[in-house]
């Protein structure tokens, strides 16, 4: 095992979602969030097939995608109250740093199954995670009805052969994160 080993290990340990609300200014430069999509590259992906992609919400668009969460709650929930509409409108400012995850997995590939590259996706969003956290940001993601709306996915630009998985939000955290117990119990078994 060589030294940077152990800090490598611990990283990984450390890494802990922090909530939206506590993630705040400054965010990653450009050249920083261009480390960060190099290590979502960097993750396993069986013939290169990269299917995932992110599309970065920029501070002046907010207000458009807080438009589509609210279209998207009312279709979903036509007798939904005004302040829950509303409320849904908020996610959209949620995170100090918002990138949509969007997924173009290839269903009928001869070699690469739709359960291989949803797990490039994810290998690539924890790379991202843990790439951030090198540089002294943190990080959450979020799903929800929002991430499925047609309301939303048309907002963004997402094709039909597209999902549109989740948002990952990034920032300075502005509160540590607690502590969790990472208990392996009934993680491993022997086949017998």
């Amino acid at each position: 095992m060589t030294d940077a080993s152990p800090l490598l290990l611990d990283l990984i340990l450390a890494r802990r979602s922090v909530s939206p609300r506590f993630l705040v200014e400054p965010t990653p430069t450009a050249e920083q969030l261009g480390l960060i999509l190099r290590a979502a590259a960097a993750a396993p992906d069986h013939k290169s097939l990269r299917p995932y992609r992110f599309i970065l919400i920029p501070p002046e668009r907010r207000g458009d995608l807080a438009t589509a969460f609210r279209e998207a709650k009312t279709e979903q929930d036509p007798g939904a109250p005004a302040a829950e509409i509303e409320r849904s409108g908020e996610k959209a400012y949620r995170g100090a740093m918002l990138l949509a995850v969007v997924l173009r997995v290839v269903r009928d590939h001869p070699r690469v199954s739709v359960s291989d590259q949803m797990l490039a996706a994810g290998a690539a969003i924890e790379n991202m995670l843990l790439a951030a956290m090198t540089l002294g940001y943190a990080g959450c993601l979020r799903s929800g009805i929002s991430a499925t709306s047609r309301r939303v996915r048309l907002a963004l630009g997402i094709s039909g052969d597209e999902e549109l998985a989740a948002f990952l939000m990034l920032g300075t955290p502005a509160k540590t994160p607690l502590p969790r117990e990472d208990a392996i119990d009934g993680l491993l078994s022997t086949w017998e």
